[in-house]
């Protein structure tokens, strides 16, 4: 009787994917026009799916998985294919909501099988709901923001997310505060770094960390400086000759001292600041899709 109690719910697992397998063969055998991701169509909605599979919703999640993979490496290119793509990883992911490798997976096949990076956040998103912990979800999503959506700020708050989550490459919490630099918001790049500076155990990144801290604000004072000049120029009608006369003006309490030991120099005739210990300002290269 023992023996039975053991193998039952194997026998109930096993039946639960012979009956998604024969799902599929009917589809095959009735359908067989339609394309293989078309046929997740067939299947309830997530939701329902995990209802019925009494309590073996991760076996079913993999075999769907595995269905759903061998499918988009037969799919056509096109916007239906990748509504499809977003449908398998949502029933998959909502039978279980901890198969991180399937958010990672949709949410990079929603932006190269096909251009569809809102579907693709929002199954990151949803990954990021049911495993906080992971910090790929955030990055990946902080990626498609910034290379596909052009949009800087988001990008910045979800990779500072990913440097928080902790797990990841040294790199990301400069990455952030790099985003947040050209999103111009060069605040919550101080903070970004500031934040993990203090939280770093490590001399040889609290080193890396502090240099980044001084870049960052660097390039606060000089967009705050800049800004300065133009509410000077736009109240006087002409910018001012040098940053002292932003002091006499009102604008600012007193000129910054440059944090890396060099000065911040005022070009007037294009109205710009920079400083003589950073070569450049910040940027983030990389290619961002047209749209």
């Amino acid at each position: 009787m023992t023996a039975l109690k053991r193998i039952v719910p194997w026998l109930v697992a096993a039946t639960l994917l012979l009956a998604v397998h024969y799902m599929h063969l009917a589809a095959d055998r009735t359908r067989a026009a339609m394309p293989k991701l078309q046929r997740f169509a067939l299947l309830p909605d997530g939701s329902t799916l995990r209802t019925m599979t009494l309590g073996f919703q991760n076996v079913i999640a993999d075999f769907l998985w595995l269905r759903s993979v061998q499918a988009i490496g037969d799919r056509q290119v096109s916007k239906e294919a990748g509504m499809w793509i977003f449908r398998a990883i949502d029933i998959v992911t909502t039978l279980d909501p901890r198969f991180v490798a399937a958010y990672e997976a949709g949410g990079i096949a929603l932006c190269t099988v096909v251009v569809m990076p809102e579907e693709s956040n929002r199954i990151l998103e949803k990954g990021m709901r049911n495993n906080p912990e992971e910090w790929r979800l955030p990055f990946m999503l902080g990626i498609n923001y910034y290379f596909e959506l052009g949009d800087d700020a988001k990008a910045a708050e979800y990779i500072a997310i990913a440097a928080s989550v902790g797990g990841g490459p040294e790199y990301l919490a400069s990455f952030a505060s790099r985003l947040y630099m050209t999103a111009k918001d060069p605040q919550k790049a101080v903070e970004v770094l500031a934040t993990s500076y203090e939280h770093s155990s490590d001399t040889r990144l609290r080193e890396f960390l502090g240099f980044r801290l001084k870049e960052a604000l660097v390039e606060r004072d000089i967009q705050s400086l800049e800004a300065a000049i133009e509410q000077y120029r736009h109240q006087f009608g002409e910018p001012p000759r040098k940053l002292e006369e932003l002091v006499i003006a009102g604008y600012l309490a007193a000129l910054p001292v440059e944090p890396l030991g060099g000065t911040y120099v005022y070009d007037h005739s294009v109205q710009s600041v920079h400083s003589t210990s950073a070569e450049r300002r910040f940027q983030v290269s990389g290619h961002r899709r047209q749209r």
